[in-house]
């Protein structure tokens, strides 16, 4: 009895530690940007710069990474609508001005300008 339990445990350690025959942990590798602040709401009428909002551009890692990875990505920044104005097209860091109330959220998109083509959206509401 012992050994008919026994069986299907090492074929399930066996399975466990694969071909290479160690666990081991994925790489780090980045996987796309996330925008700091994910969402953010400013008042189009309210004196700058309270009528904007300042978007940065991290990488977002898969896989167990070191200390020193949070580094900002210079991006090309767009937003969806034009009542938005930003700061710069390219940069770490981007700030969008409303112009306008908006009825919906704008999306803000930041794509790493190294040729990856890594993304990130955050979302601006203008009240």
């Amino acid at each position: 009895m012992k050994v008919l339990l026994s069986i299907p445990v090492a074929a399930i350690l066996i399975l466990s530690l694969g071909c290479g025959g160690s666990i081991t942990s994925d790489p780090c590798t980045v996987v796309g940007l996330n925008i700091s602040p994910p969402t953010a709401t400013v008042n189009h009428a309210a004196a700058p710069p309270a009528n904007s909002q300042s978007f940065g551009a991290n990488p977002r890692f898969s896989g167990v990474c070191g200390a020193g990875t949070a580094v900002q990505i210079n991006s090309n920044w767009t937003v969806s609508d034009p009542s938005v104005h930003l700061s710069a097209t390219q940069g770490t860091m981007v700030t969008a001005t409303c112009t306008a109330a908006v009825g919906s959220p704008v999306t803000v998109t930041a794509t790493s300008a190294d040729g990856r083509m890594l993304t990130g959206q955050a979302m601006l509401t203008c009240n």
